[in-house]
């Protein structure tokens, strides 16, 4: 069985709700989750073509309108890099996101697939906070 399918049969078992797409061979799988404050995410797990590498993505932490903050929402950025392992926080257009890619190699398990993805949620739930003070100030 193949990596998308198994994983498709994990959020099928579990009652998770994620939309799936394909694009150009990559197949995707994501679904919006809110914030504890009720801020808005996006959730992506996509495969690519081969199904040996997933990328993992937290969309729309957070929104950089003010160019003048853009300097100090950086640095913030760099330290939380530095000190996070797996989640690297990053500014694309004014929207901070969150990614965390690796390579599958043997068995690929659906659960602990997912679990990466929730660790990303969690780590947006983090610094999130931190970040709308920066943003704000």
């Amino acid at each position: 069985m193949s990596n998308v399918a198994e994983f498709r049969d994990f959020l099928t078992s579990e009652k998770i709700y994620m939309n799936e797409l394909n694009e150009d061979g990559t197949t995707f799988f994501r679904a919006e989750q809110k914030l504890k404050d009720g801020w808005k995410v996006l959730l992506v797990f996509a495969f690519n073509q081969d199904e040996n590498v997933a990328d993992l993505f937290c969309f729309n932490v957070a929104e950089l309108k003010n160019p003048d903050k853009k300097q100090a929402v950086h640095t913030l950025l760099n330290e939380y890099n530095a000190n996070f392992r797996y989640s690297k926080l990053y500014e694309e257009n004014g929207t901070i996101s969150i990614r965390y890619s690796y390579s599958i190699e043997g068995e690929f398990i659906p659960d602990l697939a997912f679990r990466k993805l929730i660790m990303l949620l969690e780590t947006a739930q983090q610094v999130y906070p931190r970040l709308m003070e920066v943003i704000w100030s």
